[in-house]
């Protein structure tokens, strides 16, 4: 996972796998960028495998975001297979508002 910001924007790029073996770092990793920024970008372009737990931990980043009155956002760039895959849980992922992200 690696951070950039620019502008105020905490940009998080998740690679590889995001799934149950990892979710506790891409949580903690996650949300330690709340406190460095008030606009939290998630970048999930790279990963090639996620499931349903690292779909949670983006739906409970977008709620701690509304808690801390922050702006969370996917970067739109988000893969094909992943937009399918949420969609097989009912989540639109490439339509979701996450607090107030860049389609709000």
């Amino acid at each position: 996972m690696a951070q950039k910001k620019n502008d105020d924007v905490v940009t998080v790029t998740w690679e590889g796998c995001a799934g149950i073996e990892e979710a506790v770092s891409l949580r903690e990793k996650l949300l330690d960028e709340f406190s460095k920024g008030k606009n939290i970008e998630l970048d999930i372009s790279a990963v090639t495998d996620i499931d349903i737990t690292g779909i949670q931990i983006i739906l409970a980043a977008g709620k701690e975001a509304e808690k801390q009155k922050k702006k969370f956002f996917l970067k739109e760039n988000i893969p094909q297979e992943i937009i399918e895959f949420a969609s097989g849980f009912g989540i639109a992922l490439d339509q979701l508002n996450l607090a107030g992200g860049p389609h709000a």
